[in-house]
């Protein structure tokens, strides 16, 4: 079966709302200046004939409407694509992505639902109490104990009820005193926490 390996041209299409592209071999896919595009889901690329991910670079800037973007199964252990500006989205899949290190997303001030399970190197999720995140998959990660800390801290603050929020698995550490105190807040607001 021909896989797409690149896409050109999306400029053209002004009104463009909604892209996926699951399964192909895209490399590189710019996205940019789209006013009118609210979904995305560019998933599980791979290198043809491989089952090595394919995905390194989504362009998105000036696309300011996207409410849904799905990249999960990419490499972006390089670095993740620029995602400031998406004042709008709010729901971000990316996992399975290589990502390591810490990854900062407390400027997706829309955010509901966070998929970044499977970085085996991720050691930090940054994101704000401003943030009306109620799922949050961090499962298979290397979030370190304040890492682990400070997320449960964050949601047990950002007000949200009937939530779902799992640090588990992977190496990631189990909370400290200050975590476990945060777990206990959002299990009283209805939430499901799973932790090491």
């Amino acid at each position: 079966m021909a896989q797409i390996v690149s896409i050109t041209g999306l400029q053209n299409l002004v009104n463009l709302q909604t892209i996926i592209i699951d399964f192909n071999g895209l490399q590189s896919v710019n996205l940019s200046n789209l006013p009118s595009l609210s979904l995305v889901d560019i998933s599980d690329c791979d290198i043809p004939g491989t089952n090595i991910s394919s995905l390194t670079s989504v362009n998105l800037s000036g696309s300011t409407a996207v409410q849904t973007l799905r990249l999960d199964d990419s490499e972006f252990s390089g670095g993740v694509p620029n995602l400031s500006g998406l004042t709008t989205l709010e729901i971000l899949d990316l996992d399975q992505c290589g990502i390591s290190g810490v990854l900062d997303l407390s400027g997706l001030t829309s955010l509901i639902t966070l998929d970044v399970a499977g970085n085996l190197a991720l050691t930090s999720v940054v994101i704000a109490d401003s943030q009306p995140i109620t799922d949050f998959n961090g499962i298979d990660c290397a979030l370190t104990e304040t890492a682990v800390d400070d997320i449960l801290v964050v949601l047990s603050n950002n007000g949200q009820t009937n939530g779902n929020v799992d640090l588990s698995a992977g190496t990631s550490a189990p909370p400290s005193a200050t975590g476990l105190a945060a777990k206990a807040v959002l299990e009283g607001n209805g939430w499901v926490v799973n932790v090491n």
